[in-house]
């Protein structure tokens, strides 16, 4: 989607192909006739058109692709922990003098999506009728492609709560589980919304719509 690419009329051979480019670059008006009378005669006039219809525009014809981009950045998400409770637990194997402790509470998220999109630079090279028809499409056509990308990777954004519980032997090692259980639920589930708003996004792309350039 990133690229610009031409869609040119395809070449039918190399020595063809050079005479007439040979032809369009005559600055005097009287070779540049003649020359095209010659290739009429060698290719005839349908072969011929199609070659002034192929150099009409500074030499941009047929059809171009243009393609955006647009890029999300996840913040990873805002966590709190709600509710949280330290109790006592048996039935664990810890030392005399630390004691077994339970550790529960909620996890809230707070997942918040930010999106560039940048459009591709007007074309060099065309004629002020191609230049509107480009406009059209980046405006009309692309503009909203773009923007519907974005729409599926903010889907990353939103905030959830879920319950967690950990055992541990002593305060210290509590805390650390704690914080170690949060942070990797907290990774787990930005990874999740990340790869799914991603995948939305990827769903509505290959993206090939093409702006006809055929136009005076």
């Amino acid at each position: 989607m990133h690229a610009l690419r031409l869609a040119r009329p395809a070449r039918r051979g190399s020595k063809r192909a050079t005479a007439k480019r040979d032809v369009l670059r005559r600055r005097d008006a009287g070779s540049l006739a003649a020359g095209i009378l010659d290739l009429q005669q060698a290719y005839g006039n349908r072969a011929v058109s199609q070659l002034m219809r192929t150099f009409h525009g500074n030499g941009r014809s047929g059809s171009i692709t243009l393609h955006g981009q647009a890029e999300p950045f996840f913040d990873g998400g805002n966590a709190r922990v709600l509710s949280p409770q330290v109790t006592r637990k048996k039935g664990c194997d810890c030392p005399q003098d630390e004691p077994c402790l339970s550790g529960t509470g909620t996890l809230k998220v707070t997942y918040k999506a930010d999106v560039t999109i940048t459009m591709p630079d007007m074309p060099s090279g065309l004629s002020a009728c191609q230049e509107r028809r480009v406009r059209d499409f980046l405006r009309n056509v692309l503009g909203p492609h773009e923007q519907e990308h974005a729409r599926l990777l903010r889907t990353y954004a939103g905030t959830t709560s879920r319950p967690f519980s950990v055992t541990a032997c002593g305060r210290s090692a509590l805390d650390e589980a704690v914080n170690t259980k949060i942070q990797q639920m907290q990774n787990d589930e930005h990874d999740q919304r990340s790869a799914a708003a991603e995948k939305k996004s990827a769903a509505i792309d290959p993206f090939n719509r093409k702006v006809d350039l055929n136009c005076t």
